[in-house]
């Protein structure tokens, strides 16, 4: 009776302990004061009516670029380094990051190597562009980028699987400069939605919601911007890494991923891990283990590139 008795508390204490953690987690307020003054620098021309491929990039801080660009020169030719350098004219961005910390301004600008968080930081538009260019060099492509470093899909994206304070903000930004190129006589597509997110949700709790949260984040995006795509919208979703920010649960966030891929033929998932992406390199006496290293980011938006290739073929 006495060891019925102490298996009876163990459980009472074990269920005490998951609804506090559950109360405490829906408690707190995880709002965000979103700057949304997304404002028009009108610098298009005439578009006359010409086709124009639009992508969406939108995650968290690999999404955003924290990589640096001298070792990206010091890991590549002088060729290499001075295309990137040079940018490419046929693919423009236009981005909102962190709060609109680091914005083009409501201008589309070439992508270069100055769209990321800061002077002398890059992301993965920049290899996604070299594909795109080389593939479809005699039209424009039109990347609209949203970023929010360090921020999760359960709390800051959506809440309660709602649609929450980051993803409103980024349905404004979107609507804005997609009314925007309409404006100026682009025939648009938005073809597909780039994501490159997770890292902040590696605490066993998201984890166990991540493959939900997707489903709904999904849902919304295709719902809400529904009238900018004649067919379907393309969710091109890629793993994160094993860097020790991602633990314990980047198998979990990458499972979730890769399951929610298998929903529909227009999820796709690619592997970061597998594809032997890195992120403990760079700086050299200090490495950002959080962020991947020049030539992994590179190959990141690149692996964007071809599977957006992909899609179009």
């Amino acid at each position: 009776m006495k060891k019925l008795f102490i298996l009876f508390l163990l459980l009472l204490t074990c269920s005490c302990k998951t609804n506090t953690s559950t109360s405490l987690s829906s408690s707190i307020d995880y709002s965000i004061n979103m700057d949304t003054n997304f404002e028009i620098n009108d610098c298009l021309n005439d578009g006359n009516n010409q086709k124009a491929k639009v992508i969406v990039l939108l995650g968290q801080s690999n999404a955003s670029g924290c990589t640096y660009n001298n070792y990206l020169e010091m890991n590549t030719s002088k060729e290499e380094y001075e295309r990137y350098q040079n940018g490419f004219d046929n693919v423009l961005i236009n981005y909102s990051i962190d709060n609109r910390s680091y914005t083009t301004n409501g201008e589309f600008k070439k992508v270069d190597l100055t769209c990321g968080v800061k002077e002398g930081r890059f992301g993965p538009e920049l290899g996604m562009s070299d594909v795109l260019s080389k593939e479809f060099k005699d039209e424009t492509i039109f990347i609209l980028k949203f970023t929010m470093s360090g921020y999760s899909l359960n709390h800051h994206w959506l809440n309660n699987y709602e649609r929450f304070d980051i993803y409103n903000a980024c349905l404004i930004f979107l609507e804005t400069y997609l009314d925007y190129l309409i404006s100026k006589n682009y025939d648009i597509n938005l073809d597909a939605i780039c994501f490159m997110q997770g890292e902040s949700d590696t605490t066993e709790y998201k984890a166990s919601r991540y493959y939900n949260n997707l489903i709904k984040f999904t849902n919304y995006l295709r719902s809400d911007l529904d009238k900018y795509n004649d067919d379907e919208i393309y969710f091109i979703d890629a793993g994160i890494s094993d860097s020790p920010y991602c633990e314990p649960s980047y198998p979990d966030i990458n499972k979730a991923k890769k399951d929610f891929s298998k929903l529909s033929p227009y999820n796709i998932y690619f592997p970061t891990i597998e594809n032997g992406l890195t992120t403990m390199n760079e700086p050299y006496e200090n490495p950002d283990l959080g962020h991947y290293d020049s030539l992994s980011m590179i190959r990141l938006g690149e692996l964007f590139g071809e599977h957006l290739i992909n899609i179009y073929k």
